[in-house]
């Protein structure tokens, strides 16, 4: 007997299935660096080198499944730097790892050293005026007061409203000069602002925290590292950390007795004094030893952290002095991860042996994607829920429209509101977005997926034809036949264009289905005369369009007051907003339009995500006249994000491909690449 979650799935009812169908197994790396050092760098690089391909081999050779590490090393820009995105960055890598991967999401590798602790990019509006408030009235912070003004502008398009810390260049341009001796100057001075600030926010949040006025976890901000704000994000506040993540200790045996060593201060933190004296961080280390000693050990059972003692060498710790440590730590990493997989895989609905269930899912998971983000739509969706309920009506119902207009979305919806439509009857829905799988792309696999599919919910067997049309004929005249009267079954095919040209006649489409089978495709009206073999599939005659009026339904373009709804739904799900100026802008934008395509509408709303209700508007956003525009303005903003070069080279292999490359093949291109790894 099949689990009832798969009969579900089977029958096209998506709501319970997960948001996303991942194949990988995606870990974050958590350790302390500063720049680029790291201060487990022997671990990494041995990991690297030794663990993580037999992961990968293990992952593909067992499950079909990649494995995938973030290193934070890549793609983290001077652009970061300069808006301070550090953090956000990191965390938000965290959140897809715990998103994608079926397994271990996270690992963090602690030592003796807590790490950068910096200054908050971004604080909320009630607590940063409560602090405000106690720097200006203590008459010795007046240039601090002065500091935190020029600073920190308030952001009404975050909800709720935040203060956001400046980018160093805009207050301090020099910093991206071309000369070297004023971008020193610059980053000398910021270092100083930078301190005050970060001194005189904590001091307040101190006060705060001591009457009361903030929480343990508001006053920790401003205070903890990177580190342990990656830990708390990705340990500490989730509810599976047992199954998912791992800690690993390393404590460093007479590190203490040799602080003056030259490379002392890349393990531990240290500061000096005037003469040059080193000197333990005794903050730093107190909060360190907070989170290694007890908040870990909470939030993890004691066979998720392992410990390991090692001896401190003048050459600090290396893979030449440390052999057996290294070796010990990389088969503890494999084990421990290996197992993690193991039993996670073990109880994920996620991994299935029957390809079938693999392509439904697949489907079903996309689908629940498209539905999330639907709006409007609700002539079009009339019309199919019409057809639906027509019985008199047994051909199929075509779907067509401009490239980006929307079928995808609006077959998806009707997808899953068929069940609504026919609430009173027992419905079943088969759902391909076509060229979305290998199993879809082709006309053959699909009609041979459709059927495998009946034969699956209604326990009839079949015959696998090695023509097209011979399992046309077959679901024809036996299984669509085979259906019990009290069962009804939806069909809907998306993007018939995505087939391969051979498919464009459409003769493998069924032309008259049975009284409880309705079927809705969908196509690019102008792209290899689909429309017109559709049209003689349900035998249109113009002279009789009344005939068949009810069965071409045309998914239209947007008008400007529509985009106007959609983007203020959009923004409360992303907890935004915009300025009065900004929002009018945006109108006339959309006005200027003749056509506005969804996809054009999503990729405006993306741009605009990031705007600031500080931000003057960009004049030259009034050149995005369509989507080719709206995609290169994307991708020159990632250049700045993620450094141009490894932007460049990444789109570079990924369009070289003909037949598209996985992450785990473009990590393993660009890591070949010397010019991306310098």
């Amino acid at each position: 007997m099949q689990p009832s979650y798969q009969i579900d799935i089977l029958r096209g009812r998506c709501q319970e299935i997960p948001e996303v169908r991942s194949k990988v197994v995606r870990v974050f790396i958590s350790s302390t660096f500063s720049g680029r050092a790291y201060y487990t760098l022997s671990e990494r690089d041995s990991l690297i080198d030794n663990v993580f391909p037999k992961l990968k081999d293990y992952c593909r050779e067992k499950y079909g499944l990649e494995f995938q590490y973030s290193d934070m090393r890549w793609g983290i820009e001077n652009e970061s730097a300069d808006n301070h995105s550090e953090v956000a960055t990191c965390l938000n890598e965290i959140k897809l790892c715990q998103k994608y991967s079926v397994a271990t999401n996270f690992v963090v590798l602690l030592s003796h050293r807590y790490g950068s602790r910096p200054t908050p990019a971004t604080i909320h509006a009630s607590l940063f005026e409560r602090l405000q408030e106690i720097v200006v009235s203590d008459l010795n912070l007046i240039e601090d007061a002065k500091l935190l003004s020029q600073w920190y502008q308030l952001d009404t398009n975050c909800i709720p409203a935040a203060y956001i810390l400046r980018s160093i260049s805009s207050m301090l341009p020099n910093i991206k000069s071309t000369e070297l001796d004023e971008r020193k100057n610059a980053a000398k001075e910021w270092t100083k602002i930078n301190n005050r600030i970060r001194t005189c926010l904590r001091q307040a949040a101190a006060k705060c925290f001591e009457q009361g006025q903030i929480n343990a976890n508001d006053y920790d901000d401003f205070f903890i590292s990177v580190t342990e704000k990656e830990i708390v994000n990705g340990i500490l506040s989730v509810p599976n950390a047992n199954q998912r993540t791992l800690c690993f200790l390393r404590e460093i045996d007479g590190i203490y007795d040799h602080l003056s060593d030259s490379k002392a201060s890349r393990f531990i933190d240290l500061y000096y004094s005037d003469d040059g004296k080193p000197i333990i961080d005794n903050e730093a280390e107190q909060l360190l030893n907070r989170l290694k000693c007890t908040r870990i050990p909470n939030a993890l059972q004691s066979n998720n952290i392992y410990s390991y003692k090692v001896h401190w060498t003048e050459n600090g710790i290396n893979r030449h002095d440390h052999i057996e440590y290294i070796s010990k730590f990389n088969d503890d990493f494999y084990d421990a991860i290996k197992q993690q997989i193991d039993n996670c895989v073990k109880s994920r609905i996620m991994i299935v042996s029957d390809p079938l269930q693999h392509e439904i899912l697949e489907h079903a998971i996309q689908c629940k994607t498209y539905v999330a983000k639907f709006h409007g739509r609700i002539d079009v969706l009339g019309k199919l829920e019409n057809y639906i309920k027509n019985e008199k009506e047994n051909r199929p119902c075509i779907v067509y429209g401009a490239s980006g207009c929307g079928k995808t979305s609006v077959l998806a919806k009707a997808a899953t509101e068929a069940l609504n439509w026919w609430s009173d009857r027992s419905v079943s829905v088969i759902l391909r977005f076509l060229g979305t799988t290998p199993t879809s792309s082709t006309v053959y696999k699909t009609m041979l997926s459709i059927s495998q599919h009946i034969c699956k919910l209604y326990n009839l067997s079949m015959e696998i034809y090695p023509d097209v049309l011979q399992l046309r004929y077959q679901l024809e005249t036996n299984l669509l036949m085979c259906i019990p009267a009290s069962e009804y079954l939806v069909i809907v095919l998306d993007s018939i264009d995505q087939l391969e040209p051979d498919a464009y006649d459409c003769q493998w489409l069924i032309g008259t289905f049975p009284h409880n089978v309705k079927c809705i495709v969908s196509a690019i009206p102008d792209h290899g005369n689909i429309l017109m073999h559709l049209k003689g599939i349900i035998k249109h005659n113009q002279l009789l369009s009344n005939d068949t009026e009810h069965l071409l339904i045309i998914v239209p373009s947007f008008e400007a007051s529509t985009v106007d709804i959609v983007y203020n739904d959009w923004l409360v799900m992303k907890k935004r907003s915009l300025s009065d100026e900004q929002r009018s802008f945006i109108r006339d934008l959309m006005k200027e339009r003749s056509e506005i395509l969804p996809l054009y509408m999503k990729l405006v709303f993306d741009i605009i995500l990031t705007w600031h209700s500080y931000d003057s508007i960009n004049i030259e956003l009034k050149k995005l006249r369509n989507v080719d525009d709206c995609i290169r303005y994307l991708f020159h903003h990632l250049e700045k994000v993620h450094n141009c070069l490894l932007f460049t080279r990444a789109m570079i292999y990924m369009t070289a491909c003909r037949n598209g490359i996985s992450q785990n093949e473009l990590e393993d291109v660009l890591s070949l690449d010397d010019e991306v790894l310098e």
